[in-house]
């Protein structure tokens, strides 16, 4: 119900697309009616040409980021939605809303190459401060010889 008042579609294949501009709201109003653990935040490349439906050669290259958080105790539910963001946007930072956003923002940051506007403290987790590029995306080439590992 909170998603239709916000005008938003939910998929049977996939979580709920929320436009950008009220993920922090969302995930605000969600921590009032409960939801108190944040459980995850996992991104996306998607390739030009691909998309949740698979090929699609109107899709253009963007990032999918999906977030999870779960109220506590017994009957315990789970609510999960999804941004969507060309490789060159923001997505909101929730750390101030969730303090367990702030490293897995970090992770999603250093390995796919999201950037989350208003995170306190946008750096690389795991990768080596000098290292180029984002491992996880799609055109990172999966055999290139990476020092110090090949």
């Amino acid at each position: 119900a909170l998603l239709r008042d916000l005008g938003v579609t939910v998929p049977k294949d996939g979580p709920p697309l929320v436009p950008v501009g009220v993920n922090v709201s969302l995930a605000e109003r969600l921590k009032e009616l409960g939801y108190r653990q944040f459980v995850s935040c996992v991104a996306t490349h998607w390739a030009a040409g691909t998309g949740r439906k698979g090929k699609d050669p109107a899709e253009t290259e963007h990032l999918e980021v999906a977030y999870s958080v779960r109220t506590v105790g017994p009957g315990s539910k789970l609510a999960v939605w999804a941004v969507r963001v060309r490789p060159d946007e923001t997505v909101p930072s929730l750390a101030a809303v969730y303090l367990g956003a702030d490293w897995q923002e970090r992770e999603q940051y250093d390995l796919v190459g999201v950037h989350f506007a208003g995170h306190p403290d946008l750096r690389r987790l795991m990768m080596p401060e000098n290292y180029q590029g984002h491992p996880l995306r799609k055109d990172f080439p999966s055999n290139a010889p990476l020092a110090p590992w090949r």
